[in-house]
């Protein structure tokens, strides 16, 4: 759920479906936003992107409410949410900062933002880690540069925690 004041009661919600009839298989997918009614029993989507698949989502605030996205295109996205007068929110089509993952794999899988929101650590099914800075303008977001990679062990990284 949103950690924006008045958003609370909004949701994003990521997710892919894996195409085995092309070869290498794809992950085509979307990434949503949804609120939840006043009576608490259906999730009403407001707006989605569709086409890539998104494999892990999470809030961001900076000076504008972000979403970012680990993505099967092997980067991470991140997307300007626009709040509504009626307590709904919006995403933008176009991610405003888009950070490759070299050598990830089939896909970037896990996210997670440092406290202080300014860097990013992201994990992929080759093994690999990477790590990205967020930088800032008063439009909310002008970049996402990856500052480190690594390769972490044989398997895919299905989480990734800053401490």
């Amino acid at each position: 759920f949103c950690p924006e004041s008045g958003l609370h009661h909004v949701l994003a919600c990521g997710c892919y479906e894996l195409d085995n009839t092309q070869q290498p298989a794809r992950r085509h997918g979307r990434l949503a936003l949804a609120f939840v009614d006043r009576a608490g029993r259906q999730l009403v989507e407001t707006s989605a992107v569709e086409g890539i698949g998104v494999l892990d989502c999470s809030w961001l605030q900076t000076s504008r409410l972000l979403l970012s996205a680990a993505t099967a295109a092997c980067d991470t996205r991140i997307y300007q949410v626009h709040k509504g007068a009626d307590g709904t929110a919006t995403l933008a089509e176009e991610a405003c900062a888009t950070m490759p993952c070299a050598d990830a794999g089939d896909a970037c899988m896990a996210l997670d933002w440092s406290a202080d929101a300014s860097r990013v650590a992201v994990t992929s099914t080759a093994g690999r880690v990477y790590l990205g800075e967020l930088g800032q303008s008063s439009g909310g977001c002008s970049g996402l540069c990856g500052s480190a990679s690594w390769r972490a062990h044989e398997l895919e990284g299905w989480a990734v925690a800053f401490d």
